[in-house]
């Protein structure tokens, strides 16, 4: 039986040797640029190719992730670093770019390419889709359940990872623009702000608050009791999260799972040791861990509103006696660990111990704290202590063995024979190297013995390898030097170890020539006589934008429909049909392809690939902007599907969209002048419980509810294009979310040439 890899992340090279030493079977790591980890460490070329050489000499495996949008003017550096650790022997490249996963399919043979989960890869069609690619694994969206991934396990031949450990996003990845919009940070490009873990309220209908906290701060998943399902069902990889944590999160939660996994082969079942669990807790959690979308998922098990940050392992609770402070505790705590205060309304005060507290018995310290300190912590009553750092955790890790640890076996073959050179072979894993020593002398007192050259042989301190089969000729009566065995097998390892690293690499036989990719450079004229699309959420919307124009006499425009009210229409040849950005399974499977068809709808608005599959043969293809195109290689890509129409990025400037429309040659460039962005679809059904959020600045955040019953959260500003040279054929009015007064603004504001009267943005369209 195959067993599941153990995926870990690394940050650095420090987290990249914790995660070997604990056991992982692989690690991902990002470069210094397009990574969704920006503010990683990070590897540079020189480090990455040191840490490739690291784990392939340990018969380890190394992803590194280029999983962001590319823009055009950074395709030449991305194919460039994918080429050099292409020819370094990376075993796979995870990516999220649709034109840079085009290019690597095209240029670089046996290139394992793995889907990032920023693909947001959610449906089996999608899965199916990337299979007939090429793609060799899928990072599964997280929202997924257990009986979701089973079914595509079932359906679909290709490698299946999942995420198993570590933080979880509100959003589904690849589809938030939170960060994005508000901050002008994007999570698409590595540089998330996580304005998920800042405060909000929660307000009804007549905008009257109804709760309050961090309601969109998920706590991290722990899937340790549920690795036993996840093999049963068929999952390939593991995969931790934590690219941004150290080597002692990376060491214990890796450490943690092998042993689990490793348990579960062993024995058929796992039973989790409650010091295990608790180990967890310490290095990170937030407000305990839940199990994300893996079975029953709702608000009240994913979401943890009191704080966004590490809670740390509870320890005890604290209390005031003759204006002493005291902490009730059986944890032995030591010299620079690190303790939280926390009221019932979970407010934090941090502590380092240093020296500052007195053992009054085995469950009592005094604590000596500063005045400040002291004032506010009578102001929390009694409270709960966390530990959030133990120094003796780290102190265990670090000791640890410093002597390499053993990942392979090597057989030894020697043959000394008097007057001829000594030969010696060592082999391993397939691999074989020789190395010829000195002529061996007749022995004038001391004699070689088969003893002495194992001995010699046998000392394999500070190397990866520990002896395997020994088998030594040695001719009667000759004499060889102890240092010269030494020499030998010091000779020999050196050999293997780099035969071994050699035999990953690679070469191309050409350069890959990025031009032809990113298109001739032709400069296509605005020809200023748009078409327009128009999105509508609601019957009455569609009406009412079916009079405007027809008082405005406006011919050249199409309108974009939901699929759950085409059927209670009259067809007409402008309407568009479209579904929501995220269609699990269970929601394409309601999806009718002939009824569609018989209703006379010719156009179809694809908002994800999966959508392609059971569209493409039926329908004239358009694609959203949830496609993220952000260059003209995925343009291009889009193209050869046979797509009609592609909405571009809304993270894309005026700029890079005329880069991007210049090279448009079998479709019609789209971008959404009018619209409220959607921050971030999910899952969770907050629009049950209310009708917006409120940030911290008092800004409204619209809640809606999709076709299929998902979350959108839409921006409080108004996106609103209204310069007469935008570089597209068709100009999108996307008016989900509203009412008629805004629907209203923003037509006459467009078409009259008046004042808006909306608090408006133009996003990333200009600086």
């Amino acid at each position: 039986m195959k067993k599941v890899e153990l995926l870990s992340p690394a940050g650095g090279f420090e987290e990249l040797i914790a995660a070997i030493k604990a056991g992982a079977d692989s690690v991902y790591v990002g470069a210094k640029e397009f990574s969704a980890r920006a503010y990683a460490k990070n590897f540079s070329e020189d480090d990455l190719k040191k840490a490739i050489d690291f784990c392939h000499e340990r018969g380890k495996k190394i992803y590194l992730a280029i999983n962001t949008l590319i823009y055009n003017d950074e395709m030449h550096k991305a194919v460039n670093l994918i080429e050099y650790a292409y020819k370094e022997g990376i075993d796979a490249v995870i990516v999220q770019d649709l034109g840079l996963l085009f290019i690597i399919l095209k240029e670089f043979p046996g290139m394992p390419v793995h889907a990032s989960t920023q693909m947001t890869v959610h449906n089996l069609a999608q899965v199916k889709f990337l299979e007939g690619l090429g793609v060799k694994r899928v990072i599964l969206s997280r929202e997924l359940s257990l009986d979701e991934i089973k079914n595509i396990r079932q359906q679909s031949s290709i490698e299946l990872e999942v995420f198993v450990h570590g933080a979880l996003c509100i959003s589904y990845s690849g589809q938030c623009l939170f960060s994005s919009i508000i901050f002008k940070r994007s999570g698409n490009r590595g540089q998330c702000a996580q304005p998920c873990r800042l405060y909000y309220k929660l307000l009804d209908k007549e905008k009257k608050e109804i709760d309050e906290g961090y309601l969109l701060s998920p706590k991290d998943i722990c899937l340790l009791e549920n690795i036993d399902k996840l093999i049963e069902a068929g999952v390939d990889s593991f995969k931790i999260e934590g690219r941004l944590k150290d080597q002692y999160y990376v060491y214990t939660v890796s450490s943690i799972y092998r042993k689990y996994i490793d348990m579960y082969y062993e024995k058929g079942k796992i039973t989790i040791d409650s010091a295990d669990r608790q180990k967890l807790l310490l290095v990170f959690n937030r407000g305990n861990f839940s199990t994300g979308y893996l079975e029953n998922a709702d608000i009240d098990s994913i979401i943890f509103k009191k704080a966004p940050n590490n809670t740390g392992l509870f320890i005890g609770k604290f209390y005031f006696e003759n204006e002493k402070l005291f902490l009730q505790t059986s944890y032995n705590l030591s010299n620079g660990d690190v303790i939280s205060f926390r009221n019932k309304n979970f407010e934090e005060i941090l502590l380092e111990i240093n020296n500052n507290i007195i053992k009054k018995d085995d469950k009592r310290f005094e604590v000596k704290v500063d005045f400040e300190r002291k004032k506010r912590l009578k102001e929390f009553s009694q409270g709960q202590v966390f530990i959030v750092r133990s120094k003796e955790h780290e102190k265990e890790i670090e000791k640890e063995p410093k002597m390499e640890k053993k990942f392979r076996k090597v057989d030894f073959k020697v043959w000394i024979e008097k007057g001829k050179r000594i030969k010696a072979l060592a082999l391993c894993d397939g691999f074989e190297v020789e190395e010829e020593g000195e002529v061996v002398q007749q022995a004038k007192e001391k004699k070689v013995t088969s003893a002495a050259v194992i001995s010699s042989f046998s000392k394999l301190g500070g190397t990866i390898f520990e002896m395997g089969n020994f088998d030594a000729h040695i001719e009667d009566g000759c004499f060889v030097k102890v240092s010269e065995l030494n020499r030998l097998r010091k000779v020999l390892i050196e050999k293997l170890s780099q035969k071994i690293i050699n035999s990953c690499k690679r070469s191309l036989k050409q350069d890959v020539e990025i031009s032809r990719y990113l298109g001739d450079g032709r400069v296509r004229s605005f020809n200023k006589s748009y078409r327009f699309s128009f999105m509508v959420d609601s019957l009455w919307q569609l009406e009412k934008l079916k009079k405007w124009c027809e008082a405005l006499n406006l011919s050249n425009y199409e309108i974009y429909v939901p699929y759950n009210m085409i059927f209670d229409l009259s067809p007409y040849d402008n309407m568009v049909a479209y579904l929501d950005r995220i269609t699990h399974d269970e929601d394409l499977k309601r999806v009718e392809v002939e009824k569609i068809k018989e209703k006379g709808i010719k156009k179809v608005l694809v908002r994800n690939l999966g959508q392609y599959e059971i569209f493409k043969h039926n329908f004239e293809i358009y694609f959203d902007f949830s496609l993220n195109t952000t260059n003209s290689v995925s343009l291009k890509f889009l193209e050869l599907l046979g797509g009609k129409r592609i909405c571009l990025s809304v993270e894309l400037s005026k700029t890079r969209i005329i880069e991007i429309y210049k090279n448009a040659q079998e479709s019609e460039i789209e971008v959404i002048v009018f619209g409220r962005i959607p921050l971030m679809v999910n899952r969770l059904k907050f629009f049950e419980k209310g009708e917006y959020l409120q940030d911290r600045n008092g800004e409204l955040l619209k809640l809606i509810k999709t076709q299929c019953g998902k979350n959108e959260i839409l921006n409080p500003a108004f996106l609103y294009i209204n310069d007469k040279d935008v570089p597209a054929d068709v100009l999108r009015f996307d008016f989900t979310g509203m009412n008629k007064k805004e629907m209203e603004k923003a037509l006459k504001g467009y078409f009259d040439n008046k004042e808006i009267g909306l608090k408006i943005t133009k996003g990333y369209y200009l600086p």
